[in-house]
């Protein structure tokens, strides 16, 4: 023992293959067999050397994606019928719902409040007839500037109607200062009517009788309601005895009642309502009001219309479903009227007059004057079959 050497392996425990316990075989390498005597398995069990028996009670889980992830996650929509796939985008991510807004009691009723001004005001003015259309186009105490390119000559001493004539405004002026021996206004509006003959009194000068809302030549010239005589009244073709204003609907149903009207003014004015005839009665109605105006016209009479753009009719047509109907089969446009009033009604010329320093460019139309012969053709076709 003396000359065992102490290296530096010092103070360790070396170990080597032959520490285990010998005898092993080529299946026992480490004579594991001999040492567990009592219960083999048991042992190797807890030793970890068998292989753990497979679980057949439980299924195993497959791995989720992103996607199944993103489904369970999301919360169920009691909304959406069972069964029915989820929407997702082109890119394959499931789409995100959107949250609509939460209205409080009071916002949804100021909503409702709102539709139903829309409503109407779309269902009272789907004729243009406006009761603050002046007060749009004018400023306050300004004269309407169309009047200042009409020619005085024209209605001085001649029967005058005014289509589409509002509160009057325009009508009142011509029969105060160009003297015509009447001027009839009409609209389909009979509260405008109303508005138009209480204005009369208002264009009277202050040396004129009046009698309630009307001048007292009234009850003189056409006599009270109640009054039935025979006898006839003294007519005067001074303002305010010659103009009055009725409620009418100067479209004709159809183009056979054209051929019961007879030539009765030598002037017809029709300002600012094409589109609304237009948009109203469709190409039809159009051309048959334009007819009936050609043969309400004595020989020589003049029509003087202000048609509107059709640009401008796009906007208008959105009032209710009729007026998109008719707008969307509109093949008669503004820009064709000329043509076919001279062509085909048979007017003899037209004249352009334009109207500058409006308070709004989308009045600064030009107006035009369309002039019937002073002898038609004698083999012009019956307006009704035109």
């Amino acid at each position: 023992m003396s000359g065992f050497r102490r290296g530096s392996f010092r103070g360790r425990k070396r170990f080597y293959r032959d520490n285990f316990a010998p005898g092993g075989t080529k299946s026992d390498p480490l004579n594991i067999n001999i040492e567990l005597t009592e219960n083999p398995e048991e042992e190797k069990r807890k030793l970890g050397l068998l292989d753990p028996e497979p679980r057949h009670d439980r299924p195993k889980r497959r791995k989720l994606d992103k996607d199944d992830k993103k489904q369970e996650k999301a919360p169920k929509n009691s909304d959406t019928p069972q069964g029915s796939p989820q929407k997702k985008n082109h890119n394959g991510s499931p789409k995100k719902e959107v949250k609509r807004p939460q209205f409080s009691k009071e916002e949804k009723d100021a909503s409702e409040l709102r539709k139903n001004k829309t409503d109407y005001f779309n269902r009272k003015y789907r004729y243009g007839n406006f009761d603050r259309y002046y007060g749009i186009r004018l400023n306050p105490g300004e004269r309407d500037l169309r009047l200042s390119v009409l020619n005085k000559e024209w209605f001085e001493h001649k029967q005058i109607l005014d289509i589409g004539c509002n509160v009057g405004f325009v009508t009142l002026s011509i029969a105060k200062d160009f003297a015509p021996r009447r001027i009839l206004g009409i609209d389909i509006d009979e509260h405008l009517i109303g508005v138009a003959r209480k204005n009369i009194r208002h264009y009277c000068d202050h040396e004129t009788a009046v009698a309630g809302k009307f001048p007292a030549s009234f009850g003189v010239q056409f006599g009270t309601i109640s009054q039935k005589t025979e006898e006839p009244r003294s007519f005067s073709t001074k303002f305010p005895d010659n103009i009055w204003f009725k409620k009418e609907n100067y479209v004709l149903e159809n183009d056979e009642m054209l051929d019961m009207i007879q030539p009765e003014f030598d002037v017809i004015l029709a300002l600012s309502i094409t589109k609304w005839i237009h948009l109203n009665w469709g190409d039809d109605g159009m051309r048959r009001f334009f007819k009936r105006a050609y043969a309400q016209l004595h020989p020589g009479g003049r029509f003087i219309i202000e048609p509107q753009l059709f640009e401008s009719y796009r906007k208008r047509a959105k009032m209710n479903e009729d007026l998109k109907a008719n707008y969307s089969k509109i093949e008669f446009k503004p820009e064709d009227f000329e043509m076919w009033l001279i062509e085909t009604v048979g007017f003899e010329s037209v004249e352009k007059l334009g109207v500058s320093g409006a308070k709004s460019k989308g009045f600064e139309r030009p107006i035009d004057v369309y002039l019937k012969p002073l002898y038609p053709k004698t083999d012009a076709i019956p307006l009704g079959y035109i």
